[in-house]
């Protein structure tokens, strides 16, 4: 795609250094330069507020560290955390009327959390989605490219695609990453402002009743021993499991798998995948063992998702797992009726999928993004404006750096929740082998690098398929977007040297004791 040289292509204020605007300064009224411009200024700005200002908006997901706007607290040590609250707080505390970055009085911007909110007007999503309210039939979908906003498989750190997101140089663009996405929205008549709020960490890739790889076992632990160096991409590909794998790592396992198939490493293709059911969480699948295994988010958010803590105490805070309903019977094939409630307690390690694999091949870092419609924006002043700028940049750090002191510690108690406890059947009773109990504990398992070497190829293939041919001219309206996305990224990571995977050490640095480094897992 070709860029419009030679104007400012960002919808935003540049953001290569905090941005700080002056509050009480005079609106004036912009210029009509573009439909670009417009949708950040509005087109009458010497009018101030003069109420408090409530931003309804739909949100996708209340796991701790990567939404939960509804959250109690900015402290991840605190039950009631939640990232999106960080970006919440900083909002109202930039539009207030105290301090000396002060507002008017009636300037203050509140987000909340509003499911009856469509998608299409106001909403956080992971990457960036697509939206025009103004269409005839409300429309809002993932672009092609959307993903590559929210983390790339075998793609760059975090901190190297904040570089991407604020200071880029984008070759034939004047403007950096998050310039360039407002920009392609646009083009294609989008009608939201978008906004990178909340940042969290690595993640696990994948919960499995096997080890794909070799997996840590204690010496008394006789079922993980038997697994040896694991069963491997060959045996995840021939396991027969339905999965819940979302795209893109879906697509890219699925074609990994094909790989197999073709180069007769395999059989046949027996893995299964399940789709994402809005409002139901990956626990009642599992539960029910309509799935075999699955990947979520990080150790903090799978703690908090998928292990009930039962008649904890002082001094065991983590409880008792065989405590509570352990029938969790009728079994349920896919798909599971809407509405249906979970009926149990057990903990993903008691249903069996207790290897937790790494590295985060898959998905080196999770970034959520705040979509607001554009007429909303337009109806704020450009002190109001650029103070949720602030906030935003400010909130996806502060986040970030929240999950990241807090993973080993989470990590931590989902290995320890299980000492001592057993599988069990779907009706609660022990699960046997040869007449002897099957250690639920959880347990850490590494992909082997040859089948990352397979994941690494099959993500190739599956970038290749999004770009499309190699004539410009061949390409759908799609595939040209996501050239220019991808080719942008892929610049900016080999100006920084950032061309080899490298996810860092799972789950994070920050170990248990300050000053001192996370030692629960090797290095990935």
């Amino acid at each position: 795609m070709m860029f419009p040289l030679g104007r400012n292509t960002s919808l935003l204020p540049p953001l290569r250094h905090p941005v700080v605007y002056p509050k009480r300064q005079n609106m004036r009224i912009c210029r009509r330069l573009s439909a670009l411009v417009v949708a950040l200024c509005g087109t009458y700005l010497g009018q101030p507020a003069m109420a408090d200002v409530t931003i309804p908006y739909n949100e996708y997901s209340e796991s701790p560290t990567i939404g939960r706007g509804a959250g109690t607290s900015t402290d991840p040590r605190d039950p009631g955390y939640g990232a999106m609250r960080i970006f919440i707080e900083k909002v109202k505390e930039y539009t207030d009327e105290v301090g000396p970055d002060a507002l008017p009085a009636g300037q203050k911007v509140i987000f909340q959390r509003s499911q009856s909110t469509g998608r299409e007007v106001t909403a956080l999503r992971a990457g960036i989605q697509f939206a025009n309210a103004n269409a005839t039939k409300p429309v809002f979908s993932e672009p092609s490219w959307g993903f590559i906003y929210n983390s790339v498989p075998f793609g760059m750190r975090f901190e190297q695609m904040l570089g991407f997101i604020y200071d880029a140089k984008i070759e034939g663009f004047n403007g950096n990453g998050l310039a360039l996405a407002q920009w392609m929205l646009d083009s294609r008549g989008g009608t939201q402002v978008v906004l990178p709020v909340v940042g969290s960490t690595m993640q696990g890739s994948g919960y499995f009743p096997k080890p794909i790889g070799k997996p840590d076992c204690v010496a008394t632990d006789a079922e993980c021993l038997s697994h040896g160096n694991g069963i491997g991409l060959a045996g995840l590909c021939a396991s027969g499991w339905k999965i819940r794998y979302l795209a893109p790592p879906q697509d890219i396992v699925d074609r990994a798998c094909d790989l197999l198939l073709k180069r007769g490493d395999i059989p046949a293709k027996t893995l299964t995948f399940y789709p994402p059911v809005g409002g139901q969480s990956v626990l009642l699948p599992m539960q029910r063992r309509t799935i075999q295994g699955f990947e979520y988010v990080n150790p903090y958010d799978d703690f908090a998702d998928f292990f009930p803590v039962k008649e904890a105490t002082a001094t065991a805070p983590l409880g008792n797992p065989d405590a509570g309903n352990l029938d969790c019977s009728p079994a349920l094939a896919y798909p599971i009726p809407p509405g249906t409630k979970p009926n149990c307690s057990q903990n993903i390690g008691q249903i069996g999928a207790r290897y937790a694999h790494h590295p985060s091949w898959h998905q080196p870092f999770l970034i959520s993004w705040m979509h607001i419609d554009k007429s909303v924006w337009s109806s704020l002043n450009a002190a109001q404006q650029a103070a949720i700028v602030r906030a935003a940049k400010d909130s996806l750090m502060e986040s970030y750096t929240a999950a990241e002191s807090t993973e080993c510690t989470k990590l931590k108690a989902m290995l320890d929740i299980n000492k001592g406890i057993n599988q069990r059947n779907i009706d609660g009773s022990l699960r046997l082998i040869d007449g002897k109990p099957i250690s639920a504990a959880m347990t850490m398992a590494t992909w082997p690098d040859a089948s990352l070497e397979v994941l690494r190829e099959a993500t190739e293939a599956y970038l290749g398929s999004l770009a499309g041919p190699n004539a410009p001219n061949e390409k759908t309206d799609a595939q040209r977007d996501f050239t220019t996305i991808l080719d942008a990224l892929t610049k900016y990571s080999a100006s920084i040297g950032a061309t080899r995977f490298n996810p860092g050490k799972f789950p994070a640095r920050t170990g248990l004791v300050a000053g001192q480094e996370c030692s629960l897992v090797g290095s990935s």
